[in-house]
């Protein structure tokens, strides 16, 4: 009896402290994550505004379909191998400088906004590119797991490690078609986080 009850002071304390913590959390998780890269922000805004050809470099992106959207800004959703499928809108965009992206799942979970910001090197030939991840997390035991683990920021890299693969994809097809290649044709990278709940 005295054990049944200690474990359930124990559990009823785990609890009660994770709604408590949880509770403390702000409601919007803020990820942000810099990656720079051998290629010119041409190319790297190009690559993120041509949303048609992810499923060919983004990693878990098997098929993009192009869903209803307005005048100015295209819509489509994304599926992966899964077969889940998630919904985005081009939200605003300026040429070589920035994107921004808007989840527009039906849940807050399933929200978000994505800004993308590439900065030009002097010379030009390689681009820093920063990815901010916003997201509400309404319920409170998953806002606790985001910021323990920092689940949130994996997407972000799958981001840079995609694009890095495509770079490194392109090198060696080139290279085997014989074909000249650019003068920055060895990706670097320079990672910066900033990881905020």
């Amino acid at each position: 009896m005295i054990r049944t009850a200690i474990i359930f002071i124990l559990l009823a304390s785990f609890v009660g402290g994770t709604l408590w913590y949880g509770n403390s959390l702000p409601e919007l998780s803020h990820n942000s994550a810099s990656h720079r890269f051998n290629r010119s922000p041409e190319y790297i805004w190009q690559l993120i505004f041509d949303y048609q050809r992810y499923p060919e470099w983004r990693e878990n992106v098997y098929s993009v379909e192009k869903t209803p959207g307005t005048l100015e800004h295209d819509a489509w959703k994304e599926i992966d191998a899964n077969g889940i499928t998630t919904p985005f809108k081009l939200v605003k965009a300026d040429p070589n400088i920035f994107i921004i992206l808007e989840e527009t799942g039906n849940k807050p979970q399933n929200s978000g906004k994505w800004h993308f910001e590439i900065t030009a090197s002097e010379d030009g030939k390689s681009s820093t590119l920063k990815i901010t991840e916003d997201r509400p997390i309404i319920s409170l035991v998953p806002r606790v797991i985001n910021h323990l683990h920092n689940t949130s920021n994996s997407h972000i890299s799958a981001y840079f490690s995609s694009i890095e693969n495509k770079i490194i994809g392109d090198i060696l097809r080139a290279k085997r078609n014989k074909k000249p290649l650019p003068e920055n044709d060895q990706p670097s990278a320079d990672n910066t986080n900033e990881v905020m709940p």
